[in-house]
């Protein structure tokens, strides 16, 4: 049972290996489409996996993985501060 992995050593692993550490290990935090591709996000202990698939063929075409919180601007107009519902309950 793996109780933390880094980023770099999810990169080293196989192509196998890394999706059954995202199917483990992995929390969907947003999706967003972008062309033929349906861009679905997950974090992954401390850092973020995105699964890109083409929904036309119904393929699963990449994977990229990440740190960067740069790389989440594109999820952030997904979320509202209205949506948070904790902060209604101070």
């Amino acid at each position: 049972m793996v109780l933390q992995m880094t980023l770099y050593e999810f990169n080293l692993l196989d192509e196998m290996e890394q999706h059954e550490a995202l199917w483990e290990h992995g929390v969907m935090v947003g999706d967003r489409i972008e062309g033929e591709h349906k861009i679905i996000l997950y974090q992954v202990f401390s850092f973020y996996v995105e699964l890109y698939y083409n929904v036309e063929h119904n393929v699963l075409r990449r994977l990229r993985s990440f740190s960067s919180t740069e790389c989440l601007d594109a999820y952030l107009q997904q979320f509202s501060i209205k949506d948070l519902d904790f902060l209604d309950k101070r």
